[in-house]
């Protein structure tokens, strides 16, 4: 769920690019580097954004199948025309986002060298095609274990795709999503770091929909390993610089149904989504986390400074945290 999930990292610059289009990244400069993600599912919210603030707008998403072709684009280019021309008119950078949620796929494509050129070329032909660009965004997200011949031909695949990128345009940004824990091992984090201009990194589902308990959804410190502190520690160890690691944070949270009203009770059940605020349109059919806090009353967490609720509904308690 990203209803325009923002990605906060000190550093910005702006820079010349080959084809005269001025372009910023997190990597360069002295401020915040802030970007978003836009899901195909969110309509026409964009006209809602803080365009002002944002540097980058990720399109989410154009979905790459295990033969290393986009087999879905959502209306990508033609469809959301309006959107990128309002985006870009307001000077922020617009970067569509490959991606690949479907363990079995991601085998089958990255074990197999020409379904991997295959994709570099399909993904390369996104840029070639639209100048006005500033980069291509990998969200490539696995999280069982796989065979280490198809994590090396993940990374394998992100070092063509950056020398292609670097041939075509040495000013286009690659960005990769990179788990906040690869408990399994299916990435070579170290190898990404250098490979990728920076890495945007999972700030959120530290707790969700499917934990045992209630709890903050992205914790900046607390709750055991789950913060961005454990977080960024861990990627600074694979000698990943703190100006490549741009954090997502969560506009968005989890209603669950719980033992009691008690802070971080035990869950019942599975819980829901809940976006942070959106467009009435936008899944209309989920209650709105900052309404659903309204109503019931903020509350906050004091070690990790996280607000949630609770209520008691008809079938028992519930607890959201956003």
């Amino acid at each position: 769920m990203r209803c325009l999930t923002l990605c906060l990292l000190v550093g910005l610059g702006a820079c010349a690019s080959s084809s005269g289009i001025s372009r910023v990244s997190p990597t360069s400069g002295d401020h915040f580097f802030v970007a978003g993600y836009h899901p195909y599912w969110a309509g026409d919210s964009w006209t809602s954004y803080p365009l002002d603030v944002l540097d980058e707008l990720y399109f989410f998403e154009l979905e790459a199948g295990a033969d290393g072709q986009i087999m879905d684009a959502h209306g990508w280019p033609s469809r959301w025309q309006t959107m990128s021309e309002g985006v870009l008119s307001s000077g922020v950078q617009l970067v569509p986002t490959v991606s690949m949620h479907d363990p079995s796929a991601f085998e089958a494509l990255f074990s197999d060298a020409t379904r991997v050129e295959r994709l570099v070329s399909s993904v390369l032909d996104l840029v070639r095609e639209a100048p006005e660009l500033s980069g291509i965004h990998l969200d490539f997200e696995v999280f069982q274990p796989v065979d280490s011949t198809v994590r090396d031909g993940f990374t394998d695949f992100v070092a063509a795709l950056a020398a292609a990128i670097e041939s075509h345009d040495s000013e286009l940004s690659l960005s990769v999503f990179a788990l906040a824990f690869d408990d399994d091992d299916v990435y070579d984090e170290r190898a990404l770091g250098q490979l990728a201009d920076f890495l945007v990194v999972q700030g959120y589902d530290f707790y969700s929909s499917g934990s045992e308990r209630a709890g903050p959804v992205g914790p900046v410190v607390g709750h055991g390993r789950l913060n961005w502190g454990t977080v960024v520690d861990r990627f600074e160890e694979f000698g990943v610089p703190a100006r490549k690691i741009v954090m997502g944070v969560p506009l968005y949270g989890y209603e669950c149904p719980v033992t009691s009203g008690e802070m971080g009770a035990e869950a019942t059940g599975v819980g829901r989504t809940i976006p942070y605020t959106a467009a009435p349109d936008v899944l209309p059919e989920l209650p709105r986390a900052r309404a659903q806090a309204e109503a019931h009353g903020f509350r906050r967490d004091p070690e990790s400074d996280t607000p949630y609720y609770s209520y008691r509904g008809e079938d028992g308690w519930l607890q959201g945290w956003f």
